[in-house]
Order: C-alpha cells, then structure tokens, then sequence
C-alpha cells in the first residue's frame, strides 16, 4: 500500500496552503469563518475578533453553530473578550433556534457577569437541549448566583 506524505491520515485537518491573516478585509474574513477547513475557519475567527462593526459581531455568533468545537470554542472565548457592550446581542442569541449557538450565548453571559443576563439564564435553564441548561447552570454558578450542590 502506497502512502501520500501530502495527505493527513485519520481525522486530522488538511493543511490549507493559506490562512487568513490581518491583512484580509473584513468581507472576506467573514466569508472564510464558512470556509470548509476547520483551520481556515478558526483563524478567520480570530482575526475577525480584532475587528469592528456589527457584521463582525454576527460573524462570531454564527461561529458558535461551527460543527467543529474548536471554531465554537474560540468564538465563545473572543465574543466574550468583546464585554458588555454586546449583551444586548448575546441574550439575544439564547433564543436562537440553533442549539449551539444558545449555549455558546449562556457561556459568553458567565463570562460577561452582567447582572442583566441573570434572569435570560435562570429561563435558559428550562432550555429543551440539555447542554443549553447545563451551560446556563454553570454561568449562573460562575455568577454567584447559584450554589453548587453538595
């Protein structure tokens, strides 16, 4: 059996022979968080985090419906990074009909620790997927709000 040394085995991601980097426009920074690689899509994440501008803010929303966790995951990490001065949009997104975009949102609001997310959270955590709940459990946890049980 011949092996290709240019060819990954097993699950790992296919080396793209570009990534993006700061010097691509937002346009298609945004374009490449769709991109089929999970490394491409994670980079443009991280880089899209450096920038301004609403469309920017719901490139990294929908980052979070990513099927790879690591694209979520950075997504989650560089919203929360944004502050409160995305709150309003993040408990927006516990509604969202994707699944993983309302518990990447519970995530962001234990992060964030507004005191404005507490109420979203306490309803998030009748969420029919049960990720969702624990997330927003959690959040609450880190808030203070809740206890641990004993």
């Amino acid at each position: 059996m011949e092996m290709n040394p240019d060819k990954n085995q097993g699950d790992e991601p296919e080396i793209p022979e570009v990534l993006p980097d700061e010097s691509w426009p937002t346009d298609r920074l945004i374009e490449a968080t769709r991109d089929r690689n999970m490394l491409v899509r994670s980079n443009a994440v991280s880089v899209l985090a450096g920038r301004e501008g609403q469309e920017v803010v719901e490139a990294l929303i929908q980052a979070m419906r990513d099927e790879d966790y690591v694209v979520r995951s950075n997504a989650m990490v560089k919203l929360s990074e944004r502050g409160t001065a995305i709150l309003d949009r993040i408990l927006q997104a516990l509604d969202d009909p994707d699944e993983n975009i309302r518990a990447g949102a519970a995530w962001v609001l234990g992060e964030l620790k507004d005191p404005r997310a507490i109420e979203p959270l306490q309803n998030a955590m009748n969420d029919e997927n049960v990720i969702v709940r624990i997330q927003a459990r959690a959040s609450l946890m880190a808030m203070g709000v809740i206890g641990q049980k004993k």
